[in-house]
């Protein structure tokens, strides 16, 4: 089975995850209104007040004057989707992404897909402050529309059994590459639902159609199998740790900084990797978040070495005057380690 996680209205919740304040309101992540900016994104708050992606933001502000507008911070939504997805990947046997809120897992064996699945979508509201949501099923699409219309728990499974009775009322076009204009050519026949495309023969199909008829049917009957990507390797590792009781104590926290270098120094040995950057990332008590990243001299794999920059990095932040509730210790500028070379890739002078 596919698990397809999914972070509706992206932007506008890291938008809530990055400012307590926000939490609750209605947000929209959009352009300016003045300039007849569009909406890219809306919290689930404006999105209940009748505010969607695509209209005119001064549209969306006169359905929903007390909204809150941000401008669009891409780095940083890829930033958090990257930290997300390392959480994803440790639990993973293959991952494949979908645009930046989308991806699909295959979840490593053994255990209930249901209850693993909800534990991640929980794991992440805690971590990350976003609200995620699952499908489940035998195929991508089928596995995208469970998570699209998860409903109130947050979580849908179909199994092999529904998966045709699950897509027949949906509209053709939600089908992948199924467009508006063939959309209306298959009306004006009568043909409005999923389970109406596929009563039809694939030659009429292919008529109506063009030549992706075929994919059509395939997507229609739940038969577009097929295993996921195999999971790449990544040009970053981290480890992170939400504390048990937010902490100033700055030793505690230097420890905690040492466990999550030792678990990325390991992890760099088997692969046989080093790292030529560490980065620091903070989350404290009142839900802003903070990061801070060194260069190391050369490239290393040494778990103290990373400790080191990690401790060095804490210095630079308001640990000890602010309470910390979660620390995230991330590597990058990932390289094949040189052959013979232990720990540390050693410098020619």
């Amino acid at each position: 089975m596919i698990v397809f996680i999914l972070v509706p209205g992206l932007y506008a919740a890291v938008e809530q995850a990055d400012d307590p304040a926000l939490r609750g309101r209605p947000v929209i992540v959009g352009g300016d209104p003045a300039k007849r900016g569009t909406v890219t994104s809306v919290s689930r708050e404006a999105r209940a007040r009748g505010v969607t992606e695509g209209m005119e933001t001064r549209q969306a502000l006169e359905l929903c004057p007390d909204a809150v507008l941000r401008r669009t911070r891409l780095k940083r939504y890829r930033e958090l989707v990257a930290e997300l997805r390392e959480l994803l990947r440790a639990d993973s046997e293959r991952i494949e992404e979908l645009g930046l809120d989308g991806t699909f897992i295959e979840l490593a064996p053994p255990g209930d897909t249901l209850a693993r699945a909800a534990e991640l979508c929980v794991r992440l509201q805690a971590e990350f402050g976003v609200a995620a949501v699952a499908g489940i099923a035998p195929t991508r699409f089928a596995a995208v529309l469970a998570a699209k219309h998860a409903g109130p728990g947050g979580i849908r499974r179909v199994t092999e059994a529904e998966v045709e009775a699950f897509l027949g009322p949906f509209p053709v076009d939600e089908i992948w590459g199924l467009g508006p204009s063939t959309a209306r050519k298959l009306a004006e026949q009568g043909i409005h639902r999923i389970a109406q495309l596929r009563l039809l023969e694939a030659s009429r199909l292919a008529e109506l159609t063009g030549a992706r008829a075929n994919a059509f049917l395939e997507y229609a009957r739940g038969a577009d199998r097929g295993r996921l990507a195999p999971k790449l390797r990544t040009r970053t590792l981290s480890q992170e740790q939400t504390l048990d009781e937010p902490s100033v104590d700055l030793r505690s926290l230097a420890e905690t900084i040492e466990t999550l270098a030792e678990r990325i120094g390991v992890t760099l040995a088997r692969e046989r990797r080093t790292a030529r950057s560490v980065t620091l990332a903070i989350s404290y008590l009142d839900g802003t978040r903070t990061s801070r990243t060194e260069t190391l001299d050369a490239a290393s794999s040494d778990a103290r070495e990373l400790s080191d920059a990690g401790v060095a990095l804490l210095a630079r932040t308001h640990a000890g005057a602010r309470a910390i509730r979660r620390l995230r210790l991330a590597v990058g500028g990932l390289e094949r380690a040189l052959p013979g070379a232990e720990g540390r890739q050693l410098r020619l002078f």
